[in-house]
């Protein structure tokens, strides 16, 4: 087997249990979802040319998480932030969320909390949201999710306990220095 066939076989073997996962990461991050197919065939060629740089002994979902949303903030970055961004999860997705949410919530959470939740997020400062659905959707370590967004771990526990706090106080109806989105 060839060197180059040999390195696009590990490559595949490390990315196709992931691609569902980034694919609704990129989904739920991207101001306009419809890009989302786009931005992930970005995100997996510039990871394939950077291939030979990764190093076995690290997370493949950190450095691929790290490298889609970098491609994710900068294709953000070209829309206006005028537009309003509206998030597109599914019921199952919410409810994921919503649990996610709800194991340090002290049972303080209802079911039926679609519209808030989705308020509640948009709500977030971008680093906080990033966090939470890193964590709460796509089950990302911390360390992962500092490796993903090159942040120091302290930060993503910091970003983390921030939005959860946020969430709960919106979701209950006591919001706590709520950012208005344009």
């Amino acid at each position: 087997m060839s060197r180059d066939t040999h390195r696009h076989s590990r490559f595949l073997d490390y990315l196709r249990p992931l691609q569902a996962e980034l694919e609704g990461y990129a989904r739920k991050m991207l101001w306009e979802p419809q890009q989302t197919a786009d931005v992930l065939q970005n995100a997996v060629l510039r990871a394939f040319a950077a291939f030979d740089r990764y190093r076995e002994d690290a997370s493949f979902r950190g450095w691929i998480y790290r490298i889609l949303t970098n491609e994710i903030h900068t294709l953000n970055r070209k829309h206006s932030r005028r537009a309003k961004f509206e998030f597109q999860l599914a019921p199952e997705e919410l409810a994921e969320l919503s649990q996610s949410l709800a194991d340090d919530a002290d049972g303080a959470w209802e079911q039926s909390v679609d519209d808030r939740l989705a308020a509640a997020l948009q709500s977030l400062p971008d680093n906080e949201r990033t966090v939470l659905l890193m964590r709460g959707l796509s089950g990302l370590a911390y360390h992962e999710i500092a490796v993903a967004l090159d942040i120091p771990l302290g930060s993503v526990m910091g970003y983390l306990s921030r939005a959860r706090q946020k969430m709960r106080a919106v979701l209950a109806g006591t919001e706590l220095n709520r950012r208005k989105v344009p």
